[in-house]
C-alpha cells in the first residue's frame, strides 16, 4: 500500500480526446499526481521517453492512443502499440512490472472514459506499491546545483 497517490507519466496522443470536456479537464483539472505529455501521435512516443519516466520516479506509465482505424496518422498507433509492448518486456526483463504500463484506446465518440481510465490504473498501481528500483534520478533541493 502506498502512502501518497502514485505518480503517474500520462503520454496522450493530441487528437484521441475528441470530447472538449474531456480535453478540457486533462489540460487543466488533472489531479497533480499525473504529469501529462502531448504527443502529436503515440506513434512518435519514443521508448525512451518511457525509461526517463520510471528513471525519474513514475509508478506507472499510460499511453492513450487513438482506435486503430481512427489514428490521424494512418498506422502510427499500430506501430506504437507494437514498439511499446516489445519495451515492456525490456522494462519487465529489468524489474518494472508490465504491470505499471497501460496502453488505452480512445474512440473519438467516448465521453468521461480517461477520468475512469486513470482512477482505475491509480488504484491497480496503489496495489502494486512503489516503483523505486528502476529510480536513478534524485530530486535537487531548491536553490542546489545539478553536478
Amino acid at each position: 500500500m502506498m502512502s501518497q497517490k502514485p505518480k503517474i507519466a500520462f503520454f496522450q496522443c493530441q487528437w484521441c480526446l475528441y470530447s472538449q470536456e474531456d480535453q478540457i479537464w486533462v489540460d487543466t483539472q488533472l489531479p497533480k499526481n499525473i504529469h501529462l505529455t502531448k504527443s502529436p501521435c503515440t506513434g512518435r512516443i519514443n521508448p525512451l521517453y518511457i525509461l526517463n519516466a520510471v528513471q525519474g520516479g513514475a509508478d506507472g506509465v499510460m499511453i492513450s492512443g487513438c482506435m486503430p482505424e481512427q489514428c490521424h496518422f494512418k498506422t502510427g498507433n499500430m506501430a506504437a502499440r507494437r514498439q511499446l509492448e516489445e519495451f515492456n518486456d525490456f522494462l519487465d526483463h529489468i524489474g518494472y512490472e508490465k504491470q505499471r504500463v497501460r496502453f488505452v484506446w480512445l474512440d473519438l465518440q467516448d465521453r468521461g472514459i480517461i477520468q475512469k481510465q486513470l482512477a482505475q490504473f491509480e488504484q491497480d498501481l496503489e496495489a502494486l506499491g512503489p516503483a523505486t528500483n528502476l529510480v536513478t534520478r534524485v530530486k535537487i533541493a531548491e536553490g542546489e546545483l545539478n553536478a
